[in-house]
């Protein structure tokens, strides 16, 4: 019976292990392909902002994608006054062009006493 235990536990921990690598994976390859454009690229995923900082150029298009499993998240740019964005669930994105440097620090509303939270930085 504990081998049975063993094998089970064994096969769950490499599974999860994968995954893990697979989502990190893509989460680089989805940002190498939108670097070489004026577009950028944040994944939403495990109540987190992947990356939380992030640097672009005057012009570029930011694309938040929900890449959980079953929780929703928005973009809501608190500090400078604006109203909370919709909410989008998984599969599902949202985009923002920024046109002026500075920097735009944003939250999840609902997530955010969990610290979701990211800047986008604009520099020229």
């Amino acid at each position: 019976m504990s081998d049975i235990r063993l094998t089970a536990f064994l096969f769950s921990l490499l599974f999860t292990t994968s995954s893990f690598t697979i989502a990190d994976n893509e989460t680089e390859k989805a940002q190498e392909d939108e670097s070489a454009s004026d577009q950028a690229l944040v994944i939403t995923k495990d109540y987190k902002f992947q990356p939380a900082e992030l640097t672009v150029q005057p012009g570029t298009t930011v694309r938040w994608e929900n890449r959980e499993f079953r929780q929703y998240h928005n973009v809501w740019f608190k500090q400078a006054g604006e109203e909370p964005g919709d909410y989008f669930f998984p599969g599902e994105s949202v985009t923002r062009t920024f046109d002026n440097p500075g920097a735009y620090p944003y939250v999840c509303q609902p997530h955010e006493d969990r610290g979701m939270g990211g800047v986008i930085r604009v520099v020229e």
